[in-house]
C-alpha cells in the first residue's frame, strides 16, 4: 500500500514538473515586444480582402529581430472553424523574395480583433522595408471576404494595395511590428523594464524581480508540499 502511495506522488510530482516546464517554455516561446510607438486603431473605411485575391502593405522595421507583425480586423475575422487561412509572407521591398512564410492567427491573448502573423526571427531587421502578403484561401468556393481596419491617418508612407489589379487603398492597415531581443535575459530585461514603467517603487526593477521569484518559488513548493503529503 505504502509503495502504491509513493508511486502515485512520484507520477503527480513529474507530471507537476512537466507542467511547469510546458508553461516557462510556452511563455518564453511567445514573448516578444510591440513597437510602443504604435497605437492599433479600428479606422474606416476597412480594407477589404476578397476570397483568393491578395494584399500587399509594406512597412520599415524600427528594431532588429522582427518576430511577429500584429494585425485588427473586423468582426467576424476569420472563420477557423470552417478552415478557412490567410496565408501570410513576410518578403523584400519588392514583394518578391519571401524571406518568412506562415498563417494569420488569433493572438494569445485573445484579444477581440487582434491577430498575429508570427515567425523565425528576422536578425537584421533595423531599418530595413519589408512587405507583407496576405492571401484569403477560404475553405469552400463562397463569395466571401475578410476586412483589415486602417489606420485613420497613416503613421507611414506606404499604402496598402492588390497587386492583382494594382489599385492602391488611402489608408495604411492597422498593422505594429513586434520584436524580440538577442537572448533570453535581455528579454526578460526589457519585460521588467515595461512592467515596471508606470508601476510603484516597490514593484519596480530589482523588488519586481524578488517578487516574482518569490511567488514562483512559494508556489511550486505549495503544490509539491500537497502532492506529498
Amino acid at each position: 500500500m505504502y509503495k502504491k502511495y509513493l508511486r502515485t506522488k512520484n507520477i503527480f510530482l513529474v507530471i507537476l514538473v512537466i507542467s511547469l516546464f510546458a508553461v516557462f517554455f510556452k511563455f518564453l516561446s511567445l514573448l516578444s515586444f510591440p513597437d510602443s510607438s504604435i497605437v492599433l486603431e479600428k479606422g474606416d473605411p476597412a480594407v477589404k480582402l476578397p476570397a483568393k485575391n491578395s494584399l500587399t502593405q509594406k512597412f520599415t522595421a524600427q528594431r532588429d529581430n522582427l518576430v511577429k507583425v500584429e494585425f485588427l480586423l473586423r468582426t467576424p475575422g476569420i472563420e477557423f472553424e470552417n478552415n478557412d487561412k490567410v496565408e501570410m509572407r513576410l518578403a523584400d521591398e519588392n514583394c518578391q523574395n519571401p524571406i518568412r512564410e506562415g498563417y494569420l492567427q488569433t493572438s494569445f491573448l485573445n484579444s477581440k480583433n487582434l491577430y498575429e502573423f508570427g515567425f523565425p526571427k528576422v536578425k537584421n531587421s533595423k531599418n530595413q522595408t519589408y512587405c507583407l502578403i496576405a492571401t484569403f484561401k477560404p475553405s469552400k468556393g463562397k463569395a466571401k471576404a475578410i476586412q483589415f481596419f486602417v489606420f485613420e491617418k497613416s503613421p507611414g508612407t506606404f499604402l496598402p494595395e492588390n497587386p492583382a489589379t494594382q489599385e492602391k487603398y488611402p489608408n495604411s492597415l492597422s498593422i505594429r511590428p513586434a520584436y524580440a531581443n538577442d537572448n533570453l535575459w535581455q528579454n526578460l530585461e526589457e519585460l521588467n523594464q515595461r512592467i515596471s514603467q508606470y508601476k510603484p517603487w516597490f514593484l519596480k526593477h530589482y523588488y519586481l524581480w524578488i517578487i516574482t521569484i518569490a511567488f514562483v518559488v512559494f508556489s511550486i513548493t505549495g503544490v509539491a508540499i500537497l502532492i506529498t503529503l
